[in-house]
């Protein structure tokens, strides 16, 4: 009975010690064990001792637990914060990872599209086609203000500017002062200028002065080492510049190749001293107009024109001055002659001229302007005065031949019997 007394007390005091404060719990222990030994009286055992000391000391064991399991939760809080915010960052990076991959995504797609588009245009072999194609580009995938274009001449002034703004088509437009600078800049540095109003730039001061921009990417063109061109932006995000560049710079490439390909024809077409057509160009041409005429039934002259004592004159001055007489000549015939006549080096000092939907007396009549021209002019060349004239055969298309090899032969007999009969003369 005692035994089961004991084990409800036990579980009483320990039950208030988890529940109330330590001092109260201590109140009521005390007073318990007052209670135990005053009701035992003079049968007081050692077993009852034992278990009033026991009851006063579960207060003290009880708090002592207390304070340990706090401690351990609140280090179990700790650690689980401490876990949960491991977990927080590596949810972050693991966030972060994946936006920077779709952005290495989005913006590999972005250079992939890029070549494609430089793809495209290294099949052109037009500038008109290739910047079309930049433009476009440009428009469709970038956010500016407007871009240009600037073209220089070999003597590095300005000779044409384009100008590409959202919203309209391609201008050209005459250069104003911020083209002329950002010319000198360019031929100054010859490198790319990245300028940012939030970074600075040794040459942000000397264009912000000539005009207001937040951004200005500028990209030199190049032709044989030489700055043919600029193209530069303006207002373009900062995020953006790479992928201008690289556009940019594609189409640098693409400019270089068309700039080259077009001297290339240019030479094989052109003579070089003289500036009038070569031979093979000049009857490839001149086959095509005699075509043109057998269709519209209309005349077309073939003028063939030799310089009189060329070969003394080259023995005499030399071949230096020999080439300026050449260049003055083949500038008069130019001068003499339309648009739409075809001027080309026979070889040597001869010289052919295609009239087309021109007869007899109006060949005659260019031939007599042409005569007298070189007649009346003096050369001067390398403090030489040099004078000339020239011998000129006529043949008309149909009279004097249906096909180039006819007329052409009709011609050189009528420039040797202009030769024969005393040069400086028309036949």
């Amino acid at each position: 009975m005692d035994f089961l007394i004991y084990f409800i007390i036990t579980i009483l005091v320990l039950s208030l010690s988890y529940r109330i404060r330590l001092s109260h719990t201590l109140i009521f222990s005390v007073s318990l064990g007052v209670f135990i030994i005053v009701r035992a009286g003079a049968i007081f055992t050692y077993e009852t001792m034992v278990f009033v000391l026991f009851i006063n000391a579960i207060p003290f064991i009880a708090d002592r637990f207390k304070k340990d399991f706090a401690s351990h939760k609140e280090d179990m809080h700790l650690d689980f914060d401490k876990v949960k915010r491991v977990h927080e960052d590596l949810m972050d990076e693991d966030r972060r990872e994946i936006e920077s991959s779709l952005e290495r995504e989005k913006k590999l797609q972005q250079v992939l599209s890029l070549y494609e588009i430089s793809k495209d245009m290294s099949t052109c072999l037009l500038f008109e086609d290739i910047f079309s194609i930049f433009s476009s580009t440009l428009k469709r995938s970038f956010r500016f203000r407007l871009s240009r274009l600037v073209l220089l001449k070999e003597s590095k002034d300005i000779d044409r500017v384009y100008q590409i703004e959202l919203g309209h088509k391609i201008n050209n437009v005459a250069p104003d002062d911020f083209d002329r600078e950002i010319a000198k800049v360019a031929l100054e540095t010859r490198k790319p200028i990245l300028i940012s109003l939030q970074e600075g730039s040794d040459f942000l001061r000397r264009l912000s002065v000539v005009r207001d921009f937040e951004t200005l990417v500028s990209i030199p063109l190049f032709v044989e080492e030489r700055v043919v061109g600029i193209l530069y932006v303006e207002n373009l995000p900062r995020p953006h510049f790479e992928n201008f560049i690289i556009l940019a710079g594609q189409f640098a490439i693409q400019f270089q190749k068309v700039v080259l390909y077009k001297k290339v024809q240019e030479s094989s077409i052109t003579d070089s001293l003289t500036g009038v057509s070569t031979r093979r160009y000049f009857l490839e041409r001149f086959s095509e107009e005699i075509r043109r005429s057998m269709r519209h039934k209309t005349n077309m002259s073939f003028l063939m024109l030799d310089l009189d004592h060329f070969k003394e004159t080259n023995d005499k001055f030399g071949h230096l001055v020999g080439d300026v007489v050449l260049k003055e000549v083949a500038a008069m015939l130019k001068a003499n002659l339309r648009e739409i006549d075809i001027i080309g080096r026979y070889g040597g000092e001869e010289f052919i001229v295609a009239l087309s939907g021109t007869g007899r007396d109006g060949a005659f009549q260019v031939a007599g302007r042409i005569r007298e021209g070189v007649e009346d002019a003096i050369f001067k060349a390398y403090d030489e005065v040099v004078s000339s004239t020239v011998s000129i055969g006529v043949a008309v298309f149909p009279d004097d031949g249906a096909d180039l090899e006819s007329l052409i032969e009709s011609a050189d007999k009528a420039l040797y019997k202009a030769k024969e009969t005393g040069r400086n003369r028309i036949c």
